[in-house]
């Protein structure tokens, strides 16, 4: 490399390697090595962008990798390239707090990590700051499809129209519209008096939020975004593997919300929405063929009569045949990486790093990280202490078996979701 490296950067690099966190550091100066997910993902912000004018369905993505084949860094990768390409981003880990099985959950916490190209804080509320809806390049795209005849809860016109016409004068009620947006709903007192004030009583009958409005929450955000010049929303799941750890229904419902949201059926055409979704390599084998949800899953939710077991099982088939793997890295790749890292480590600390490459032997089941670690340890100890060490490595092993803790939170409802089926 010719480029002059900037210590401090280096070492903040260096110590999200070490605690095995990738950060932005780390792929600015070590991006991942996967070039089909990057090149496909190029790819897919391409469609996103186009589908504005074709309205045609965009198919998310669904990569697929063993513990510390660089899943983490690659999403951390694809976030910094989709807010380059002027998309607005959000990553979320899914968990017991964030179930799948959940998609309002999903929903807020997608909202809540958005974050937009040219601003720091959440997306969202920044761009909601600034908004000129007069001059907004694509608002009145938004104003109409939010005032269009169907199914959409009316409170979604209704709190659009109170943005455009109060929100800028009135703090509180600026406030009860983005928290309303966000998955947190205003009372309906409150609505119908500021739609009394703006002398629109009669025109949006609002009243308590509708049951099944997830995917036009969705929408609306995501053309909220576009109203003011962004090219889409791109929502980067992580940790999708943890269906297997739920119940058998909420399984089935996971399997479901999966397929919609990477654009399968007509109720996950949304224009300008963009979903990469990562998974362990081994969950068809383990959690759809030898635990069985192939089977158990659609027959349970037949005989629930579940109307989404169809979608069910159009997740669990992209699961099975429809993900991008990430391989172990060549042996060319793995000495690439070597070399970089050895190069980083150099300008991090002023400091030579002595030649290692007999350190840790090339096998072609070992992840990078393994690699990357290892070297760095080593050098750590021959810096700080003059130490040769010695480098054990373990196997993380996965548990798929059902946990109730998972459960209880994956099917908990409180008064505030307000989506909630």
């Amino acid at each position: 490399m010719s480029e002059t490296l900037d210590p401090l950067l280096c070492r903040r690099a260096l110590e999200a390697l070490r605690a095995g966190v990738p950060n932005r550091d780390v792929v600015r100066l070590l991006p991942p090595l996967h070039t089909r997910a990057r090149t496909e993902f190029d790819a897919l912000l391409r469609s996103t962008e186009s589908s504005w004018a074709t309205q045609k369905p965009v198919p998310g993505m669904l990569i697929s990798g063993g513990f510390g084949s660089g899943k983490s860094h690659l999403l951390d990768y694809l976030r910094h390239a989709a807010l380059e390409s002027g998309f607005v981003c959000s990553r979320v880990t899914l968990s017991k707090e964030t179930p799948l099985s959940d998609l309002a959950k999903v929903y807020r916490a997608a909202v809540a990590s958005a974050v937009a190209p040219d601003r720091t804080g959440p997306a969202l509320s920044e761009i909601a700051d600034t908004l000129q809806t007069d001059r907004a390049p694509y608002y009145d795209q938004l104003y109409k499809w939010a005032h269009r005849d169907g199914d959409l809860d009316p409170r979604l016109p209704a709190s659009l129209l109170l943005f455009e016409r109060q929100a800028s004068a009135d703090e509180d009620l600026r406030e009860k519209i983005l928290a309303e947006w966000t998955g947190y709903p205003m009372r309906i007192g409150d609505m119908k008096a500021a739609l009394k004030a703006a002398g629109e009583m009669t025109t949006y009958a609002v009243g308590r939020p509708q049951r099944g409005q997830e995917l036009h929450h969705f929408e609306f955000v995501n053309r909220f975004f576009r109203a003011a010049g962004y090219n889409g929303w791109v929502i980067l799941l992580d940790e999708v593997e943890l269906i297997a750890r739920y119940g058998i229904r909420q399984r089935g419902r996971s399997y479901a919300h999966l397929a919609t949201l990477l654009g399968a059926g007509k109720t996950g055409q949304i224009p300008g929405l963009a979903v990469v979704a990562a998974v362990t390599d081994d969950y068809a084998g383990e959690v759809l063929r030898r635990k069985g949800d192939r089977v158990k899953v659609p027959a349970k939710m037949m005989i629930a009569e579940d109307p989404l077991r169809e979608m069910a099982e159009a997740g669990m088939e992209r699961i099975e045949s429809g993900t991008l793997p990430l391989n172990s890295p060549t042996k060319k790749q793995m000495g690439e990486s070597y070399d970089r890292v050895r190069e980083v480590y150099a300008a991090a600390y002023g400091w030579t790093p002595p030649d290692i490459t007999d350190a840790l032997e090339y096998a072609g089941s070992t992840r990078m990280r393994q690699y990357v670690r290892a070297w760095v340890t080593i050098w750590d100890l021959r810096r700080l202490y003059d130490q040769e060490g010695e480098l054990i490595t373990e196997d993380v092993t996965i548990s798929y078996e059902e946990d109730a803790d998972v459960e209880k939170t994956a099917t908990e409802e409180t008064a505030e979701d307000i989506f909630a089926e």
